[in-house]
């Protein structure tokens, strides 16, 4: 079944998308000033793989760490990481998609914040912004929801301290974004940009996310 964008896009019409870097920043920061709804789609992710099936999401039913034998998602090659990313987060889109569609009923107005496949949501999206943060202390595993990552490697007992040392790097190299330049797609799409850095507050930016929907109006 193929549902026209314009369905969605009205079905979408109170869903306001957060991508780049601090997305969950901001849109919690917009949540505890005028109490939205945030939808993350990071924690969306295990309701998504439970409902996956081999045929029509295969990339999130594989089995990456024992198809190349090795213990954990981080020690994966980095150009797997990647290219599973890519097609896990396609693959998911569409399912989380369905939920935005079914909240989006329940609620005035829906942030959504995190991955997402851009290409398929920007046509269907009424409001997104994206943000590019150029700061030097950005630290993607100092966020409360990814720091049990390195606890889990730290804790680890099958490693030694230098094994662990070059996993944690290995993930650092995986999630380090590759430019604090405005990613190309961003452009293509006709998204709202927005750049934040060291000299910029969470206040300021989640300020200027909100002018731009239109809810400081």
């Amino acid at each position: 079944m193929n549902i026209a964008d314009s369905i969605i896009k009205n079905k979408l019409k109170n869903v306001y998308f957060i991508w780049g870097s601090g997305k969950t920043t901001i849109a919690n920061s917009l949540s505890k000033k005028y109490g939205f709804y945030v939808y993350s789609t990071d924690e969306s992710r295990n309701r998504q793989i439970k409902l996956a099936n081999p045929v029509d999401q295969p990339y999130m039913c594989r089995n990456f760490e024992k198809e190349y034998g090795v213990k954990s998602f981080w020690e994966l090659p980095k150009e797997v990481i990647a290219e599973r990313e890519v097609h896990f987060v396609a693959e998911m889109t569409p399912m989380m998609v369905a939920e935005l569609i079914q909240l989006s009923s329940l609620h005035n107005v829906i942030i959504c914040e995190g991955d997402i496949d851009y290409s398929a949501i920007a046509p269907v999206a009424t409001n997104a912004v994206h943000l590019c943060n150029q700061s030097t202390s950005f630290d993607w595993f100092n966020r409360p929801d990814h720091e049990n990552i390195r606890d889990t490697v730290a804790g680890r007992t099958d490693l030694n301290d230098e094994e662990k040392q070059r996993v944690i790097e290995h993930a650092y190299e995986c999630v380090t974004p590759a430019e604090s330049n405005i990613p190309d797609w961003v452009t293509e799409l006709g998204i709202k940009n927005i750049i934040w850095n060291n000299h910029t507050s969470i206040d300021t930016t989640a300020f200027e996310v909100a002018e731009y929907f239109g809810f400081t109006k």
